[in-house]
């Protein structure tokens, strides 16, 4: 029995390099680094497009209301611009306008404060219009609805005008 062999050993016959275990790790943080990059990039564009869209939903929701003006009470319509206005303020400055009152809203100390003092200084008299209106006498004035609309229209133009782009 003395004439049996150990197995040899199979390395020298295994074809390729060996690669160290920090080349792996160098890989694997590469994979991740491109992928994380590619998924910025992703969603910095459907955050571009979603900006814009905020305004096109906002300007169309205000346009909608105008053939239903002479059915609406000046409160109801006041009511619905102002809460178009206020969806465009938290969806595009992330603003909590949409749950305070426009006096807490204006009070804040730090409210809209992502605006230039223009669009500030525009935006505040309409929202207090809007207040007055919305707990005001509820009568259908179609001449002062329209106005409403008008000048919800003119300051969502004008705080779109004054949004910092996000470019890709």
């Amino acid at each position: 029995m003395s004439g049996l062999h150990d197995i040899p050993d199979p390395d020298p016959l295994l074809p390729g390099i060996p690669v160290p275990w920090w080349a792996w790790g160098l890989v694997v943080i590469l994979v991740i680094a491109v992928v994380a990059t590619l998924l910025f990039i992703y969603s910095r564009s459907r955050s571009i497009d979603a900006q814009d869209s905020y305004f096109k939903d906002s300007r169309d929701a205000l346009e909608k209301l105008r053939p239903s003006l002479p059915d609406l009470s000046l409160a109801q319509v006041a009511t619905e611009s102002s809460l178009v206005l206020r969806h465009y303020l938290v969806n595009t400055l992330r603003e909590p306008a949409l749950y305070e009152t426009h006096e807490e809203f204006l009070l804040r100390s730090d409210a809209l404060s992502k605006l230039p003092g223009g669009a500030r200084q525009h935006l505040a008299p309409l929202l207090c219009e809007l207040a007055a209106a919305k707990y005001g006498p509820s009568v259908a004035d179609l001449r002062a609805a329209n106005g409403i609309i008008d000048k919800s229209l003119e300051v969502l133009q004008g705080l779109e005008s004054t949004r910092d782009r996000l470019v890709a």
